[in-house]
Formats: structure tokens, sequence, C-alpha cells
């Protein structure tokens, strides 16, 4: 691991899932623009006068993440936070933000100097102002694209979900290896994948956690939306604003119950193998063409109408599903 030293001499809940979506979601299909297998470590930025548990916490769902899927890159953390006053001083809020922007943009002196005066200072200002976010940003301006994983504030996430928080967002990074995937997908992949990592790490319970996903998913008015509205929240945010409010609800927790769905219809039942087999599918003819193939459905519209009725089984059923999903 690389670490860069920074020693000292509300936006909420809501807005971290939608930058933590809204970017990924947006992921293109250009094989030059995809994360790549590689032997570098991450490299973490952060103040090193904010407590260092929460550091050790996220770098561990990291790793355990990096182990499981693959060690994917080039990747940079950044873990800005601030529980008392360790942002106060601007030398060490400097030091993260002159980081955040080299890596950005190295010798493009024009571009750097126009990030800490925006992008880079908003980071130390959110944390300042009490935010706490976490959230995949990727850069593909650059000849070789960058994933930067966001943690502002991560000690405002409960414990233990914050561990969880580390495997979310990294599952994103391996998701950049692959082609494009709809948002419920994309968040309900790396829901699911949390949920059942951490549940592995004694983290978590993973059905109590999927429980509490489908109470969520059932509180979605009937009639206003479903999971075929979130298959893109730029479209949302565009066209339907109104359901953004669902956007938790849809993309997040019944996302991950589809993707349950899918790995429960396979042949092999397997969460390894979903992750090796079904991805890699994606190339072939793009996601919908996945789904149908993984899961043995004869179109879109029949796996669509095969999760609708599962929302509608009794939560023994429900378990019963999650019960047969094998490692």
């Amino acid at each position: 691991m690389t670490s860069v030293n920074l020693k000292t001499g509300g936006l909420g809940w809501m807005l971290w899932l939608f930058l933590a979506g809204g970017v990924v979601a947006g992921m293109g299909d250009d094989k030059s623009k995809r994360m790549v297998l590689t032997e570098s470590d991450p490299e973490y930025v952060r103040n090193e006068n904010y407590p260092e548990k929460w550091f050790r916490v996220l770098r561990k769902g990291i790793d355990t993440t990096r182990e499981y899927l693959g060690n994917y890159g080039p990747l940079c953390v950044y873990i800005i936070g601030q529980e008392k006053d360790e942002l106060k001083s601007d030398a060490v809020a400097d030091r993260i933000i002159e980081a955040y922007c080299r890596n950005r943009h190295g010798e493009a002196e024009d571009r750097v100097q126009d990030c800490l005066r925006r992008k880079g200072g908003s980071l130390v200002e959110r944390a300042r102002d009490g935010s706490t976010e976490a959230y995949l940003s990727y850069v593909d301006f650059l000849d070789k694209p960058l994933a930067e994983l966001v943690f502002i504030n991560p000690h405002g996430f409960p414990m233990p979900y914050l561990h969880t928080r580390g495997i979310h967002e990294y599952a994103h990074v391996f998701q950049r290896a692959h082609a494009r995937t709809p948002t419920w997908l994309t968040e309900g992949g790396a829901e699911f994948l949390a949920f059942y990592l951490g549940d592995k790490h004694d983290w978590i319970d993973f059905e109590k956690s999927m429980e509490g996903s489908m109470r969520m998913a059932r509180k979605v008015k009937k009639g206003e939306a479903s999971l075929i509205d979130f298959e893109d929240v730029g479209k949302i945010e565009k066209e339907r604003p109104h359901l953004k409010k669902y956007y938790r609800h849809l993309a997040y927790d019944a996302g991950a119950w589809a993707v349950a769905l899918l790995i429960h219809r396979s042949e092999s039942r397997s969460v390894k193998q979903f992750m090796t087999k079904f991805y890699p599918m994606l190339d072939e003819k793009g996601w919908r063409s996945a789904v149908c193939r993984y899961g043995g459905y004869g179109d879109i519209n029949a796996f669509y109408s095969a999760f609708a009725k599962q929302l509608e089984q009794p939560e023994k059923e429900q378990m019963k599903l999650l019960r047969v999903i094998k490692p």
C-alpha cells in the first residue's frame, strides 16, 4: 500500500447515495477507459491527525474485496475527516487538496490550479461542514483512467456498517473493469456483495441485512415505481425527478434482491461465479442478454416479471431463496 503522509506542523445521507450511484451509473463501454488488473496497491491520501481507526476499518473492507474480486486500478483512496478540529489548519487542508489535484491532473498546471480552486477545495469544505459521504469518482479524461474512492467524515457512518462501505465502493471499481450495467444492477451488485462479504467476516448479518433491504423495497408505493424505472438514474434526474425519493429503495435495496434472484436462478447458485462468469458476459451482447442468459429468462420482461413476483413472496419463502445460495 502507498500512503501519502499529511501530518499537521450536512450534506447528508441522501447526497452520499446520489453521488455514489450517479457517478457509477453512467459508466461507458470504451474498453480503453476501464479499470485493469494491476500489481500496484491503492494509494491512500488522508489527514493523519484524523483518528486512524476509521482508516483501518475502511482499508480492511477494501482489502477484503480486493482479495475476493482481484486487484483493479489504478486506484486512489481519499479519507478526509474532521471529528473535532482536525481540518482547522489550512496547512493540513492544503496538503490534501494538492495531492488530490496533482493525482488528477499531473503536470497540466492550469487544470491543477482550477482544481485547487474548485473541486479539490470542496472536499475539505464538505468535511468541515459535517457531511458524511462515500462514493466512486471516475477520472476518464486521463490517458489511463483513475478510480477515486472518496470517504468524507467516515466516522459519521454507523458501525459496523462502515466496514461494508469499503466493500461496496471497491465493488464499483471492479465493475468499472466491465461493460455498462443499469443503475439497479450497479448499486444492487455492490450492496449484495457488501452484505455477503460483511457476513463472511462477521461484521454484519447477511440475512438481516437482506431483510432490511426487502422492507425498504416494499415501501415503494405500488404502481408508482419499480426496478425497471431505475435502469438509468440520469434519466430520472432529467425526466422524472419525483422518483428520486425511491433511489435508495429500488437501486440499492431492490437491486440487491434482484442480484440474489439472478444468483439463485443460475446453474451454480454461486456468488463467486456470479462475479467471475456474469460480468464477462456483459461484453458479448450487453446487460439485458447477460441477465436473461445467466438467469434463464426468455427476455428481460420475463426477468422483471419474476422479480415483481419475488417481492410479493412471504418472508419465509424469500429466506429460502437466500439459504440455497452458495459461496
